[in-house]
């Protein structure tokens, strides 16, 4: 029996007060601004909601170690898997600036799901946090796969009750809003992850009780922020939380969901 059930969202965080670049500016090195998974305001709102201090939080696909300088920072000790060779020297950075910062946990990368290091880990993972990245020119179908092998590979790493929790952006495709966290939620389906809650974490601020979008300065300066004529648009102001738990007994793996419009 399929465990998929597409919460609606439950709760809004207010996590738009400053603009990600400025978030970036003041914990992170430049380079992660390129990255489209997540913000330093809700990986913070993540780790501080779902762990406690000494707690460890994993990264399958890491990027420029955002969310794994977040958790330093926090006290947990972050574990992450060897991300593509572009972010490399941005992680290492955003490792250091975090041990600069103050006391910290103990950062672990592994070399692979194989490292030895990881027969540690099965089982003492508290937290998977993961952001869905695409592009303009990306394929839904490549990035769903994608994320359905970078949380079959550490599921089996977590605590019964941990949490696995993706972020995903909202993603227009050929002027058509794809469905995007029902998607994710069928990748989560597939392992056999159960759905826990379903956030909204705000990128723009609350003024006079309404969420003021940023729009984009120059056309043609962010293609996905473009309408189908390729006029500029508002940015995006929210991200998606999706948190899931693994149930209490395991179920076969199933392929996913391919065909994505």
């Amino acid at each position: 029996m399929s465990n998929k059930t597409l919460l609606r969202p439950a709760s809004v965080w207010d996590t738009g007060h400053t603009t990600p670049a400025r978030q970036i500016a003041d914990r992170h090195v430049g380079a992660t601004r390129a990255d489209t998974a997540l913000t330093p305001d809700v990986a913070r709102q993540v780790i501080t909601t779902y762990t406690a201090p000494g707690d460890t939080v994993c990264d399958p696909n890491p990027g420029p170690g955002l969310v794994l300088a977040e958790a330093l920072r926090a006290g947990r000790d972050p574990v992450g898997l060897p991300t593509q060779p572009r972010w490399e020297s941005a992680l290492e950075a955003n490792l250091d600036l975090a041990r600069l910062a103050g006391p910290v946990g103990t950062a672990t990368l592994l070399d692979s799901v194989d490292d030895p290091r990881a027969a540690e880990l099965p089982g003492a993972v508290d937290l998977v946090l993961t952001g869905l990245r695409h592009t303009p020119a990306s394929d839904p179908s490549r990035v769903l796969v994608g994320l359905y092998e970078d949380l079959d590979a550490v599921a089996d790493w977590v605590w019964p009750g941990g949490y696995i929790v993706i972020t995903c952006r909202p993603w227009r495709r050929h002027g058509r809003l794809l469905d995007l966290p029902g998607k994710v939620s069928d990748a989560a389906d597939a392992i056999g992850l159960i759905p826990a809650d379903h956030c909204i974490a705000l990128t723009a601020p609350i003024r006079g009780n309404r969420v003021r979008p940023r729009t984009v300065s120059r056309a043609g300066e962010r293609p996905e922020s473009t309408d189908i004529h390729g006029h500029p648009t508002a940015l995006p102001a929210h991200i998606d939380v999706l948190v899931f738990r693994l149930p209490t007994t395991t179920r076969p793996k199933e392929t996913p969901e391919r065909g994505v419009a």
